[in-house]
């Protein structure tokens, strides 16, 4: 998917400070933190997006996840910029490259649902960062996770086939670890040369709000902050993609205080 330039894989190579910081706190997570100095891991966040963020925000970063392809484009960004990351090839799951207590923020967007179970993750995070350190954190929304039929929706969710007149139908069990069915099994999408590419999906994973909440608690993860994503389209056509999420919230973030107490 990186090959073919899936959207998650388009460096941001126009970024300036401000815009960067529009990027990393656009939930306002970090409106009392000062970024500077702060060592940052960018967990299973390749593609040069969020890592060259926090990097023009004077922090000291690392990027992990387990596509070549995807750090590829990290050295991208830290090239066009002219600034220096940290790079490693690994598993979310293993960490074993950084001692505990190492870093001060672990960034983590939208990774976790394609591995069944989270509770090495958050071990893991909760093992490298120092005692007061920050977890964000982002999951899709495990109540409504495979509302859809038709695959990835890539650049545009296609949603107009579960609209039922009078809303959209949760069709799967709610159950943690549970594989995710979906009647199209590609990701459907335009990349960033205006080319319409069909892949074979990567297998998601529901994770229950319990089973989140409670590892994280297992973990002396603190949830300081929650945030849901959804917009103001309720008057929009029904079936599309403003409609829906104006109904449903796909994603939820957390923002969590390792608390040794």
């Amino acid at each position: 998917m990186s090959k073919h330039k899936v959207l998650c894989s388009q460096p941001n190579l126009h970024l300036i400070p401000l815009t960067a910081e529009a990027l990393v706190n656009r939930h306002c997570f970090y409106d009392k933190i000062d970024l500077a100095n702060k060592k940052v891991l960018c967990l299973a966040s390749g593609g040069g997006q969020q890592s060259i963020a926090f990097a023009l925000l004077g922090a000291d970063v690392t990027i992990v996840d387990f596509s070549a392809e995807q750090l590829n484009r990290d050295k991208e960004a830290a090239g066009n910029y002219n600034k220096a990351l940290r790079i490693v090839k690994s598993d979310m799951r293993d960490l074993s490259f950084s001692d505990d207590e190492y870093f001060d923020i672990v960034y983590h967007p939208y990774s976790i649902n394609y591995i069944p179970e989270v509770h090495t993750v958050f071990r893991e995070v909760s093992r490298v960062l120092k005692s007061g350190g920050y977890y964000d954190f982002m999951f899709h929304n495990p109540y409504v996770h495979g509302t859809w039929k038709d695959g990835c929706w890539g650049n545009k969710w296609e949603t107009a086939d579960l609209w039922k007149g009078k809303g959209y139908p949760i069709w799967q069990p709610y159950k943690d670890g549970y594989a995710i069915q979906t009647d199209d099994p590609y990701w459907n999408f335009v990349n960033s040369d205006n080319e319409v590419v069909r892949l074979k999906s990567p297998q998601e994973y529901r994770h229950t709000m319990a089973t989140i909440i409670n590892s994280l608690i297992k973990q002396h993860l603190e949830i300081l902050y929650f945030k849901e994503e959804v917009n103001d389209s309720f008057n929009s056509e029904p079936g599309t993609c403003e409609h829906y999420t104006s109904c449903v919230p796909p994603w939820f973030y957390l923002f969590a205080q390792k608390n040794d107490r």
